[in-house]
């Protein structure tokens, strides 16, 4: 039994993204007699105690403690391990308040509820500021919506990073239907239908999704909190280019915090203002993108190009390149194929209306270059599932390069899948094709390098191929590296030439690029990283930049790329599209290497950044750049990108007769190289 003091309502240290917020005293919750003893509301229509043997998961262990708040046993929830424990609540349509006490370490506490074949609604728990002398924390959330008329399941899910111990759960009703929207969930038909949602909805899967429990309450000191969290970005974002060119709309999103209405407003505020930083170490993230499922899954993978045979039918458009299909799975295609083209996503230009998502996206990609859209273009497959009411699309025939007349597809009406529907899921890597014969057919990559002869070359011409994304290493040896130095390793031995395919790039550290500078490039001074150091710091004169790299080039902050014997006689084609952080590195140091071509349709993500991460309890997340890079040239770089030596856009007559623009021309170029 519980042997702690309560500590009352107080401000409980959020040192991640609320540090300042505190939360008014609970209308509704268990609480405690004049001798520490917890009591559960006589009102909660659902009370989780621990006490029963059942109560344990495979994520977690039940067990007797003599600190148990609630009766004498909790839950352990296990280091890295989930659990959810089902509850049953009343066929009424309510709201209600859902609590937890947390002990040890932080935790996630998430309620969810299904109203179909998948997991439709999460709410996160955060910290109410209710403590008590031996440690347990509350954490809860409150006026989350129920139609329990419809419910098929509802659970509360556990889950802690460390480890941590949980008692005392419990639902207690704190509205009722008046509250409620009148059609509850109702259809919608994508994020631009403005008029089916209510206030703390939005369109997600084409149902409107409750999204108040996605976040904390209004905190009572709101004014503080938004000046803390603004002045964090001030003080803290260290791009300078995004810091003069994106700050003024930053601003108008922070202030907007000063004036929400709702919750969800209030937050999604801030986490708006973090997307508008336009930087490719800078994302916001939420529960709600681990939790709630996609009912219509996709299987078709979209990048930037030239629509060749199409352009007839739909015109260029004056901004943004033409998006085609790049390949997809056997099924959940849409009836699409490679060369195919996407011509709108509700009435806008495909990259228009992903720009367009700015404000509901939590998981909207971050681009530090303002002219380039590849990581847009490659989420299209999970967002059009997301947030498309309708799409117009171009159909071709392989054989007779005929294209039909767009066609408009309602994603609302496409069938609601079952729960476990097999998919023959694609990854979207902007590789239409692979060519090496170990790489995966569903272009699943991950953290894996694939190397060996090109398929597409004749073994005896021993051009070597290199298919990877990530360059993480700690100390170069782990991670990728051994793959990496294996790979140069061959190439030494009798590679004629080499195509490095980082078409998709998720960085990494500085020390993986450096084993392929190595084989190919003399070294030389690179570039110099500098940290925000100062509140008031902003974009320094060139001369003064350039005076900062000439200094730095004896000491060990400067960043050196190459080696002092490289082999000049292989040439080294690299591919790219999307990139951030290491994988922006990794062509700056090649480029000019008189052996060194760089194939790309445009310029490189220009995140020459590192970052910081932050979260809420893991409900609510931000990750955010702190740093810049300096050119010799005494220009800063986050932002602007590296430019490809050759520019080649993947064409949709290519793409619909299975040939990957691209990596021809990249082929091409090896086999005619002669050194200089």
């Amino acid at each position: 039994m519980h042997r702690g003091r309560f500590l009352g309502s107080r401000s409980v240290g959020a040192a991640f993204l609320l540090a300042a917020a505190s939360s008014a005293t609970p209308a509704v919750a268990g609480s405690f007699t004049s001798d520490g003893t917890f009591q559960f509301d006589p009102l909660a229509v659902a009370r989780l105690g621990f006490e029963a043997p059942d109560s344990a998961d495979a994520g977690a262990t039940m067990a007797a403690d003599d600190h148990a708040l609630e009766g004498g046993h909790v839950v352990n929830v296990l280091k890295l391990k989930g659990i959810a424990l089902p509850v049953t609540l009343p066929s009424v349509r309510a709201t209600y308040r859902v609590s937890a006490w947390i002990r040890g370490a932080e935790a996630t506490v998430s309620f969810e509820l299904t109203y179909s074949a998948h997991k439709d609604e999460v709410a996160a728990l955060y910290p109410t500021g209710r403590i008590t002398s031996d440690g347990w924390v509350e954490v809860a959330n409150d006026h989350l919506r129920v139609d329990g008329v419809r419910v098929k399941s509802a659970s509360i899910g556990l889950f802690s990073s460390d480890g941590a111990a949980v008692d005392a759960i419990e639902i207690v009703p704190d509205g009722d239907a008046t509250s409620l929207p009148a059609v509850p969930n109702a259809p919608c038909q994508g994020a631009s239908d403005a008029s089916s949602c209510d206030v703390e909805q939005v369109c997600v899967w084409s149902s409107c999704r409750n999204v108040g429990g996605w976040v904390p309450p209004i905190p009572a000191d709101r004014d503080d909190v938004a000046n803390y969290l603004e002045n964090r970005l001030k003080f803290l974002f260290g791009p300078y280019l995004e810091r003069a060119q994106d700050f003024p709309a930053v601003l108008v999103s922070t202030d907007s915090m000063r004036h929400a209405t709702d919750r969800y407003a209030f937050w999604n505020g801030f986490l708006t203002a973090v997307r508008k930083l336009h930087d490719g170490h800078t994302t916001t993230s939420g529960l709600a993108d681990f939790v709630v499922e996609n009912p219509r899954p996709l299987s078709l993978c979209f990048l930037e190009g030239d629509a060749d045979l199409t352009h007839a039918a739909a015109p260029k458009d004056s901004e943004y390149l033409d998006v085609l299909v790049s390949h997809t799975g056997a099924d959940h295609n849409l009836g699409l194929h490679a060369g195919d083209r996407l011509v709108r996503v509700d009435g806008q230009h495909p990259i228009a209306w992903m720009r367009s998502l700015l404000a509901v996206n939590w998981a909207q990609p971050g681009i530090s270059n303002h002219t380039t859209f590849a990581e847009l273009s490659s989420t299209l497959q999970r967002m059009i599932s997301r947030y498309a009411g309708t799409i117009e699309v171009i159909r071709c025939d392989a054989q007779t390069s005929i294209c039909a007349a767009p066609e408009t597809i309602a994603i609302g009406s496409l069938p609601e899948e079952p729960a476990g529907t097999p998919l023959d899921r694609v990854t979207c890597d902007n590789r239409p094709l692979r060519h090496l014969a170990s790489a995966p057919k569903d272009h699943a990559t991950g953290e894996t390098v694939y190397s060996g002869l090109v398929q597409d070359a004749s073994p005896a011409e021993k051009i070597y191929g290199l298919e990877w994304e990530s360059l993480y290493t700690t100390n170069g040896v782990d991670g990728v590296a051994a793959d990496l130095h294996a790979a140069v390793a061959a190439w030494s031995s009798d590679a004629k030439g080499v195509i490095l395919d980082h078409r998709t790039g998720f960085g990494g550290t500085i020390l993986a690029p450096e084993i392929l500078w190595n084989f190919s490039v003399l070294s030389h001074p690179n570039d110099l990283y500098v940290d925000r150091t100062f509140s008031t710091e902003e974009q320094p004169a060139p001369a003064a930049a350039q005076a900062l790299f000439q200094a730095a080039l004896s000491g060990p902050r400067m960043q050196y790329a190459g080696s002092s014997s490289p082999n000049g006689d292989v040439p080294v084609a690299l591919l790219l599209t999307e990139d951030v952080s290491a994988s922006d590195w990794l062509p700056q140091g090649m480029k000019g290497s008189p052996s060194v071509k760089l194939f790309a349709p445009f310029q490189t993500n220009g995140g020459f950044s590192t970052r910081y991460a932050f979260g809420y309890w893991l409900g609510v997340g931000y990750i955010a750049a702190v740093g810049d890079d300096i050119l010799p040239d005494g220009s800063t770089h986050n932002g602007r990108g590296v430019d490809p030596d050759v520019v080649v856009l993947p064409r949709q007559s290519d793409l619909l007769v299975g040939k990957d623009t691209v990596f021809e021309a990249a082929l091409a170029w090896v086999r005619a190289w002669q050194k200089p």
